[in-house]
């Protein structure tokens, strides 16, 4: 099963759209691609240690609200998966946050996700600063 939960992982990441502070229609396409992929109860927890602090997002409406703030704090913002780990009914996702803010300065940032999934669908996925810290969270050597 973790073969194929990597596989839907894979092709969650690939289809995620890019969110643009000047295309309205990403927002609603970030939705679809929500509906497409997460389950009902989806969860996102972001680490303690982001600018933002630690955040968790829940279900359909979180998915918006999460949405809304990365076009509210960036003027781009996308990820680019560089590796995925299978991990049981988890996968890891080392990841590279490519973005460019309101001021127009650009950023990118490698980050971690630990994915959760149940019945093919995206149950949960959480943050972590480094990918050292997904891997450990799964019990696996970084």
């Amino acid at each position: 099963m973790s073969a194929e939960n990597v596989e839907i992982v894979r092709r969650a990441y690939a289809s995620m759209p890019d969110l643009r502070h000047d295309d309205p229609e990403s927002m609603e396409q970030f939705l679809e691609w929500g509906r497409a992929y997460a389950g009902e109860d989806f969860e996102l927890q972001l680490p303690s240690d982001y600018p933002e602090g630690g955040q968790v997002f829940r279900g359909r409406e979180g998915l918006e609200r999460v949405a809304a703030w990365l076009r509210e704090t960036w003027a781009e913002w996308r990820f680019e998966p560089e590796r995925f780990i299978e991990a049981s009914d988890r996968v890891v996702v080392l990841v590279k946050i490519v973005a460019r803010g309101n001021s127009g300065v650009p950023v990118e940032m490698p980050t971690a996700h630990v994915v959760t999934l149940h019945g093919g669908r995206i149950a949960s996925a959480r943050a972590y600063r480094h990918g050292t810290e997904a891997l450990e969270a799964v019990g696996l050597e970084p």
